[in-house]
């Protein structure tokens, strides 16, 4: 795999919008999942995955909009 120093500037702006599309999908599959196992009437604690995967959630999708930012980058 060719490393990111050797890169074109191209390539990397290509390659920061595909990972974004990827970890804002993630994103996305949490926040689903934290939905549904709410919904579904487990034997566990639903402040607790709430707030964790809320967290998660979060840290991924802004993640995942830095690297949108600097796929989308001009210069």
């Amino acid at each position: 795999m060719e490393s990111a120093r050797n890169m074109s500037k191209a390539r990397k702006r290509k390659f920061y919008l595909k990972l974004s599309d990827f970890l804002l999908d993630i994103a996305k599959l949490i926040f689903g999942g934290i939905i549904l196992t709410g919904i579904i009437d487990l034997d566990i604690d639903k402040a607790l995955l709430f707030i964790t995967g809320s967290v998660v959630t979060a840290i991924i999708a802004v993640w995942g909009f830095v690297l949108f930012n600097r796929g989308t980058k001009t210069n």
